[in-house]
């Protein structure tokens, strides 16, 4: 049995086998299933993220925060529930202080709009993509696209009290991501094609891909957070009262096309069978191969180097500096006050 999954220059190590054990042996990570057994060192990898029923070591902990070794339990959905990181990670109470401060106030309801704008225009440009090599459907998919900006325009729009434009921008956001699914549905082969975005479980193997790469996404963003100094927890347009990561969940909304743009690529090119997934009365979910197939990929494109502020850069290096962008920002609008 495979043991692990290594995501080329990203360094992740996926445990996807059930009952591996994960323990201490010198100064590598020793991981055992009944019929292997690993040794990796914890210089070469970023992250260890345990996607099955697994056991690990106390001196394996340790070991990984040693080296800086994020390690991540994701549920069988692809959702991160539980992580351990170094205690040297975590928001200065600078940042903090700015952070709520900010995000109270109708400053921050400004920065989650163009975040938000930033999502649904990256499904603009999705789609775009796809009508250069779909001459059939232009009319339909310029259309889509149309429909898709008058949201964003809605969204530009708003003003008001926070709470009462956080409501319109979920409105508008939600009535937005529908069409931009829906157009995606109707690009797909036959048996593929799906009513809707559905989570927890998926009810088709497109969400099933979808779920578990965003999955993948969050954990990557959570992180950034943290090494950024912010405080995960607080956000603007994903609540308190959702009591999860606030601003991971509004992050997050701008990074979405890499994930949108690899399941879209892995079902195009025919890279998709029905022995990587499995349907049971709940739903569908994604086999080990399925995982694999999605972790890997989605690992390809995130460490694809892109121009970013002049440089070129990987994807993955620019959703670390959104974070130091937006945690310098509150330092210095907290310098100015002073």
């Amino acid at each position: 049995k495979k043991i692990t999954i290594i995501l080329g220059g990203f360094m992740d190590v996926f445990i996807a086998t059930h009952g591996t054990k994960i323990s201490k042996e010198g100064d590598t990570f020793l991981i055992r299933t009944e019929n292997e057994r690993k040794n990796i060192s914890p210089i070469k990898i970023k992250s260890l993220i345990l996607s099955s029923r697994s056991s690990l070591t106390t001196a394996a902990i340790e070991l990984a925060n040693r080296f800086n070794v994020d390690i991540v339990v994701m549920d069988k959905y692809g959702n991160p529930y539980g992580r351990f990181w170094h205690c040297k990670f975590g928001s200065t109470a600078k940042i903090r202080r700015r952070q709520l401060e900010v995000f109270s106030s109708k400053e921050g309801m400004e920065i989650s709009k163009a975040w938000v704008s930033k999502k649904l225009n990256s499904g603009c440009e999705h789609i775009k993509k796809l009508s250069h090599r779909r001459r059939d459907k232009t009319d339909l998919l310029n259309s889509k696209i149309e429909n898709i900006r008058y949201y964003i325009a809605k969204i530009d729009e708003l003003k008001g009290e926070n709470e009462e434009v956080r409501q319109k921008i979920m409105g508008y956001e939600g009535n937005a991501s529908k069409i931009y699914y829906s157009t995606i549905s109707e690009l797909l082969p036959l048996e593929y094609k799906f009513n809707k975005r559905t989570t927890r479980p998926a009810q088709d193997p497109y969400n099933a891909y979808l779920n578990y790469g965003f999955g993948i996404l969050y954990n990557k963003v959570e992180k950034a957070c943290i090494i950024a100094g912010l405080d995960p927890f607080i956000g603007t347009i994903h609540t308190d009262g959702y009591n999860k990561k606030s601003l991971v969940f509004d992050m997050i909304e701008m990074h979405r096309y890499l994930v949108w743009e690899t399941v879209f690529s892995l079902f195009s090119r025919k890279l998709v069978n029905k022995n990587q997934f499995e349907t049971t009365k709940q739903g569908v979910n994604l086999n080990k191969e399925g995982k694999k197939l999605i972790a890997v990929t989605l690992g390809d494109k995130m460490m694809k180097k892109v121009e970013h502020n002049g440089r070129l850069i990987t994807q993955a290096s620019i959703i670390q500096a959104k974070c130091h962008e937006l945690s310098n920002y509150l330092i210095a609008m907290g310098d100015e006050e002073c």
